[in-house]
């Protein structure tokens, strides 16, 4: 029996690529039922984006990443990167927009102060996203999401507080 555990030891151990080959086609179950292949991860791709499509390429982003599983984490983080980046732009061209300005800013000021806030909470919720663990993912993504309505929703606001 010593030999049997030694040999099933040492056949778990050796280097293949068999794990590499195997994933990909159908294997039977114990029930001799065959169980379809794992379909491949899924590339979210994090591209700049052109100023005209800003808003419906940041929401093709988040409809992208929204329901990846926690093995795709790190593609969920290139996804949240770009929707950072896209807020990001968002504000830059609302600062300049606002240095221009020359009616009274006060509806504008009090709006930009909730999209600084809400971009704040967006990066806190994709670091936390970013320590999540198997059994919490759901939730910080859910959280991720939520930072990034608020912030689209102060984006809003802060474009139709000007009248210039």
């Amino acid at each position: 029996m010593g030999a049997g555990l030694v040999l099933l030891f040492w056949s778990g151990c050796t280097p293949s690529n068999k794990s590499a080959t195997t994933r990909n086609t159908p294997t039977p179950d114990r029930t001799g039922v065959t169980v379809p292949a794992v379909p491949p991860a899924k590339t979210v791709k994090a591209t700049p984006v052109a100023s005209g499509s800003a808003s419906v390429q940041a929401s093709d982003t988040w409809a992208a990443i929204k329901d990846l599983p926690f093995a795709q984490r790190a593609e969920f983080a290139a996804g949240a990167a770009s929707l950072e980046n896209e807020l990001a732009g968002q504000i830059s061209e609302m600062n300049a927009k606002r240095a221009a300005m020359t009616a009274s800013t006060t509806d504008w000021d009090f709006a930009m102060k909730e999209l600084n806030d809400s971009q704040a909470y967006l990066k806190s919720m994709v670091e936390e996203a970013g320590r999540a663990t198997p059994e919490t993912w759901d939730q910080e993504k859910d959280k991720v999401g939520a930072a990034w309505l608020r912030a689209q929703t102060a984006c809003d606001r802060v474009r139709t507080s000007t009248t210039s």
